[in-house]
This record gives C-alpha cells, structure tokens and sequence, in this order.
C-alpha cells in the first residue's frame, strides 16, 4: 500500500515539474499577430467601465482590444520602458503597457498624437489597463 502512495505521489510530482517546464518555456505570442475580440474608441472603453465594471469585464477582460484614442501622456516607467495613456471621457483613460519589439515605435509618439493600439485588457484600476501592447500602423488596422 506505501508504495503504491509513493509511486502515485512521484507521478504526480513529475507531471508538475513537466507542465511548469512546458510553462516556462512556452513561446509568447505577440499581440500583434492576433486578431482583436473588439475595435472602438477608447472614450467608449473607458466609459462602459465607468457605467458598469462587473458587466465590462465579463465582455473584456482577457480579450485583445483594438481602441483607437488620444496619447494624454506617455511615460518610462522603473524598467525604462515606455508606457502611454490615453484620454478617457473624463479625468480616466487607457494605461497602455508595450510588448519590448514595440517600444521603438512608442518612443516615436507624441502626447497629443491619434494613434491605434491593441493589447489585452485587464480590468480596471483608476484607468483600464491594457497589457502587451502594440501600435498598429494606419495600414493595417481592423476592419470591424
């Protein structure tokens, strides 16, 4: 009896230390090659949040978003990498945090600048998050 505890212990030891190896060298996929859940402005975003954050996040949260909006403000953050903000009907918006291949083309916007990210949303904080992010070029954007 102890050794079939052992044994079944052991199997299930190693098929976690397999499915956590698997984890970690799992390739990331860009965003950029991912087709948006959801294209709109980043006021509407933003403001469906504001009205109703529980029904907001059942139909974002996760889902790559396309939102095409206004830079209020970019900034480095402790890494050195380049985030951006943008304008929200009121005094809230879209902190969007970029993928490192798209931190060239953040280093190139200007705040005030209309421009088109997409990223996965993760809820909101005092802004709706957006992580993973990367600029589309004016070529290339959705669409829907």
């Amino acid at each position: 009896m102890k050794k079939k505890i052992i044994i079944l212990i052991l199997v299930v030891f190693v098929s976690g230390v397999s499915y956590a190896y698997y984890l970690f060298n799992k390739k990331h996929v860009s965003v950029s090659e991912v087709k948006p859940a959801f294209t709109m402005d980043a006021h509407l975003l933003v403001s469906e949040y504001d009205s109703n954050e529980k029904t907001a996040n059942s139909k974002y949260l996760g889902k790559v978003i396309e939102v095409q909006g206004v830079v209020a403000e970019k900034m480095k953050d402790q890494k050195g990498n380049y985030n951006v903000t943008l304008q929200g009907p009121d005094i809230s918006g879209i902190g969007c945090e970029f993928e490192p291949a798209a931190q060239n083309y953040v280093m190139q916007i200007k705040e005030g600048q209309k421009v088109t990210i997409k990223g996965v949303c993760t809820g909101v904080l005092m802004d709706v998050v957006m992580v993973d992010c990367c600029i589309i070029p004016e070529s290339e954007k959705s669409n829907n």
